[in-house]
């Protein structure tokens, strides 16, 4: 049951809590980690009486969820979670590799030497779990340099969009299961990347960050 998976992952409501923002981690965690499938209804009643709180944060939730992509609803008919199609794969691998490039570029332009040796040490774990063929962890480590990287750019607006997108990104991608290109192909680009970032050169390690997920290809040395 929905309901009763959000109780349990909710636990007892803090003082002062800000309900809404409190159902939306729920939720959208339970959807990105598929404890929630696509296709799979939920209803702002069920889910308000399951937690003891009112409908209103829960339909606030479900309305920032809708915006992000994560619950589509149709008026009088239903509200669910929408379902992972190979065309929405394709566009997320192509916005994280343009997104997540950007992210690169702008951080290399503004971290100290401290931390892109913190960024090195993310990719070299991102190269293992590659070479490893670690899919879940090489996503865990892909989010984890992506979003070190996006507080790093130093760009306060250009962050809040890439973690608004993060949810999104991460539940597409997981439900996709596959490793973007071969263990070969990824190593190439990410130890290209890692020796472009260690120049400095952060047009170049843009540029191979771009081309792992099949974007700015042209940019490059075949």
């Amino acid at each position: 049951m929905v309901e009763s998976s959000l109780q349990e992952s909710l636990g007892p409501l803090a003082a002062g809590a800000v309900l809404s923002d409190r159902v939306f981690e729920t939720v959208s965690d339970a959807i990105v980690t598929g404890r929630i499938a696509g296709g799979q209804q939920v209803s702002d009643k069920s889910i308000a009486e399951a937690l003891g709180i009112s409908r209103t944060p829960v339909r606030e939730a479900l309305q920032r969820l809708t915006w992000l992509g994560l619950v589509e609803v149709a008026p009088n008919r239903y509200t669910r979670v929408t379902e992972v199609t190979e065309e929405m794969i394709a566009s997320t691998i192509e916005y994280t590799g343009m997104q997540a490039g950007m992210a690169l570029q702008l951080a290399m332009r503004r971290m100290d030497d401290g931390a892109l040796q913190e960024a090195v040490a993310m990719l070299d774990r991102m190269i293992a779990a590659s070479d490893a063929g670690d899919a879940d962890d090489l996503m865990l480590a892909s989010r984890m340099f992506v979003g070190f990287l996006t507080r790093e750019s130093g760009n306060r607006l250009f962050a809040t969009v890439m973690h608004e997108a993060s949810l999104l990104v991460a539940r597409n991608l997981r439900q996709a299961g596959t490793l973007i290109g071969t263990a070969e192909f990824r190593g190439e680009c990410y130890r290209h990347m890692r020796a472009a970032m260690l120049a400095g050169d952060a047009d170049g390690a843009e540029l191979w960050f771009r081309r792992q997920h099949g974007v700015g290809v042209d940019s490059l040395p075949v």
